[in-house]
């Protein structure tokens, strides 16, 4: 896709602006000019998307047979206008498109500002508006037209096709165990479709601060003594615990778990910190949710988790304590899953409160991972 500003969208600045119109950028294939909210800017959002991705600019004038900007009046900031741009794509396209947007502050009117957007050529495509259809730009204007042709729409499926054998092929390949003799537990969280690079644009200093404060929002106890930077992405570390962030948008968080020694019938065993289980899966799921908001990601993730070194080893939650005293084995394996469920932000948002989506996903983990004593009972 054509970058007119040579520049990330977070980068752009109110002279930016000026250079649209000193260039004599028109609208066509690659960008959009509105003065304000159109009422059909889920359709022209998704035919970027399904075509070659683009930009749409709210709050340009450019009422002129060349379609060029003339003016950039602004709209009024009050309203939350990336908020609004977030909700119109939430509910009026399925599945949602990755895009980035920005307010750029206009010093000459206060209160008011153009909000820029730039919309990802999608690998997940056809992105289908609430009438339906199939939006697709046209080579010779600038509003989006429904798609018939079964020849593109074919292309459409089929480019999406391969992207969801690329996630069945990241869901089966299976996470390296390593043999260091400590339980660990990791969590990990996957865009689809892989590699899209949404959080790509966090990687700058203003917005590392920002993943390091909802890090610390979300695990209290990670102080991160330190912070490493890779080419792919960065990693907080501290003492038991490590948060990867990659610029894919995989989040991965590791945790060593606690094991306390107990007298059993049987004789001695050992349990594992059950709320530190719980807590690496919801913690996880939830820091990828803020983030990927954040990001104005709103599609769909995968998550796996993974037990290291658990071998014979209980589930020390004191519910399940009667159990084991009665002379349940005390067994667990290696193995790690995939979570049934294609989470979106929205959906992950039920579980900051432990909701039906929340208790049985834990049950399952507990379950998948040979905590016998869950063969003798329900789940709630």
């Amino acid at each position: 896709m054509i970058n007119f500003f040579n520049k990330p969208v977070e980068q752009l600045e109110r002279g930016d602006l000026d250079l649209l119109a000193r260039n004599e950028i028109a609208e066509g294939l690659y960008m959009e000019y509105k003065e304000d909210f159109p009422h059909n800017l889920a359709k022209i959002v998704a035919s970027f998307a399904n075509t070659f991705g683009g930009w749409i600019l709210i709050g340009v004038d450019a009422r002129n047979p060349q379609n060029m900007p003339l003016a950039f009046p602004g709209i009024e900031l009050t309203g939350g206008p990336k908020d609004r741009l977030r909700h119109i794509c939430r509910d009026g396209i399925n599945p949602v498109p990755l895009f980035t947007s920005k307010i750029v502050d206009l010093p000459e009117s206060p209160g008011r500002g153009v909000l820029v957007a730039r919309i990802e050529e999608s690998s997940y495509p056809p992105h289908i508006t609430r009438d339906g259809r199939i939006y697709r730009r046209n080579g010779e204007g600038s509003d989006p037209a429904p798609e018939t042709d079964r020849y593109i729409l074919d292309r459409l499926f089929e480019k999406s096709r391969q992207n969801k054998g690329q996630v069945k092929a990241l869901i089966a390949q299976k996470l390296a165990e390593v043999e260091t003799g400590v339980p660990t537990i990791k969590v990990i969280s996957c865009p689809v479709p892989l590699n899209q690079y949404i959080i790509h644009p966090f990687f700058t200093g203003i917005m590392l601060d920002q993943i390091e404060k909802k890090a610390l929002q979300t695990w209290e106890d990670l102080k991160p003594a330190r912070i490493r930077f890779e080419p792919e992405g960065i990693i907080l570390e501290h003492g038991f615990q490590a948060l990867e962030i990659l610029r894919s948008g995989m989040i991965l968080y590791r945790r060593d778990i606690p094991v306390s020694r107990t007298k059993m019938p049987s004789g001695e065993a050992f349990f594992l910190n059950h709320l530190v289980i719980k807590d690496a899966v919801y913690n996880t799921l939830s820091f990828a949710r803020r983030i990927y908001s954040e990001a104005n990601y709103m599609g769909l993730f995968v998550a796996k988790v993974a037990l290291e070194n658990v071998r014979s080893k209980g589930l020390g939650d004191p519910e399940y304590q009667d159990y084991y005293a009665a002379g349940a084995d005390v067994l667990s394996r290696y193995q790690d899953i995939t979570l049934p469920y294609w989470f979106t932000p929205m959906a992950v948002k039920e579980l900051d409160h432990h909701g039906r989506i929340g208790d049985t996903l834990l049950q399952l983990v507990y379950r998948s991972f040979g905590f016998r004593v869950l063969d003798d009972k329900s789940f709630k």
